[in-house]
């Protein structure tokens, strides 16, 4: 008897797609995704197509950090989230 493997998909991986998605939109205005954990609003994140920068938004701490890199201000989300998920 064969045991099912499950398939995990990487969370940071599915955060990239969702920043990649939003660099995909054409058009100057800014792009804005809202990211939540168990249902409650964790951060947020803007994209800024004429300066090509991300502003990651931490609903808890109150502070705004801005990214010209997808893949630092995924890793902001990611932490986000993963400090969020742990703090219960």
């Amino acid at each position: 008897m064969k045991s099912e493997v499950k398939k995990v998909e990487s969370r940071l991986i599915k955060i990239i797609r969702r920043l990649q998605a939003m660099t995909a939109v054409r058009g100057t205005a800014p792009q804005i995704r809202e990211f939540t954990q168990f249902g409650v609003y964790v951060c947020e994140v803007s994209y800024q197509p004429t300066r090509q920068e991300f502003i990651v938004r931490r609903v808890r701490q109150q502070e705004q950090l801005v990214f010209d890199d997808l893949d630092l201000a995924a890793m902001e989300v990611y932490d986000c989230l993963y400090d969020f998920r742990h703090t219960f």
